[in-house]
């Protein structure tokens, strides 16, 4: 039981974004809002046919010099020799943003950035432009887009505490306990929920189980349920079918080859209502190469569970409520980003 828990928090912490360790003292010169935005300036000019024709699949080189405050100056353009198309690319830098500037020891200095740039054989429409705004994606924040609908596809890493009661036979042999619960889904855009459920729970003896062993029992008998979850979200919440595999240790387990200790063995079937609240605005983000939201919410939830166990005095209903953490990451079925960020 011990190494499933460690198991399965493992994986948890796996799923964690990784934090950048930032050097103060030594940057790197780099655009400010990233080269995909840079190259987005360029893109956007409307040349002629005659130019566009010339420029066709041509790959130009752009030598930017960059001063110690970030300013850029296109300083050479390799690749093309028509004057008119490089006084437009040079005329473009100046809607250019400021640069990250380079830091050596602390200090900003001047340094020289390249970048290379292919125009394609098709003039940008709407359409395509609007396609090529899907690299900036990752760029932007919230606020930076005009819309973004969700698809209903997503995928939900819930882990937290609870508490738990039984209800019937079972609460003359266990008082009121807590545990915790990990839960790992998905839901397509149909909003049905498949997934995987994990809950542990520990709940103090208040009379000895009338089992046949003289062995001491558990001040705190552990229960392990494993099992699959079916469900569907709604507007603001979720309900959970749940069917698990389910233990219970009434004694100690002594060396491998113990087959004196008691251990109950059944199932469960449960209903879970989960209601998550937002902790911050969400974060757009690249799941697997598809653009996605990733939201932190609280959640909490309600829990009615039957379990049958071995042992009829084991058998019974359990009540649980608990509070936890939610990873929520969202598909995203359209998108549009402002002029304002595609231009800036």
């Amino acid at each position: 039981m011990k190494y499933t828990i460690s198991i399965i928090l493992s994986l948890f912490c796996l799923l964690n974004i990784n934090a950048q360790v930032i050097d103060s003292l030594n940057q790197d010169v780099s655009p400010k809002y990233g080269i995909n935005q840079l190259a987005l300036k360029y893109y956007g000019i409307d040349f002629t046919k005659e130019q566009r024709k010339e420029i066709n699949n041509v790959e130009i080189e752009f030598i930017y010099l960059i001063d110690e405050y970030g300013n850029p100056i296109l300083s050479e353009i390799n690749g093309v020799t028509n004057q008119d198309i490089i006084d437009s690319l040079k005329n473009k830098t100046k809607e250019v943003d400021k640069f990250k500037p380079q830091i050596r020891s602390g200090k900003a200095e001047s340094s020289i950035y390249f970048m290379k740039l292919t125009f394609p054989s098709y003039k940008f429409n709407q359409r395509k432009y609007g396609l090529l705004q899907g690299s900036a994606y990752n760029e932007a924040k919230l606020e930076d887009f005009d819309y973004l609908n969700i698809s209903g596809q997503r995928f939900d890493m819930t882990i937290g505490g609870l508490a738990n009661q039984f209800i019937g036979k079972p609460s003359q042999y266990l008082g009121f306990g807590g545990g915790m619960k990990i839960d790992l889904i998905y839901a397509g855009k149909n909003n049905i929920i498949y997934g995987l459920n994990m809950s542990f729970y520990g709940n103090k003896l208040k009379m000895k189980y009338p089992i046949n062993s003289t062995r001491e029992q558990f001040e705190a008998p552990p229960t392990l349920l494993i099992g699959l979850i079916f469900g569907k979200w709604f507007d603001k919440f979720n309900i959970q079918c749940e069917v698990n595999l389910g233990v219970q240790n009434i004694t100690e387990k002594i060396g491998e080859y113990d087959s004196d200790w008691i251990q109950l063995n059944g199932w469960s079937p449960g209903l879970i209502v989960n209601y998550p609240i937002k902790l911050e605005k969400p974060n757009p983000m690249y799941y697997y190469g598809a653009p996605s939201l990733l939201e932190n919410n609280l959640n909490l939830h309600f829990g009615l569970r039957y379990l049958k166990f071995s042992l009829k005095e084991a058998t019974g209903l359990m009540v649980e409520l608990g509070i936890s953490y939610r990873m929520a990451i969202k598909g995203i079925k359209e998108y549009k980003l402002k002029d304002e960020f595609i231009n800036k």
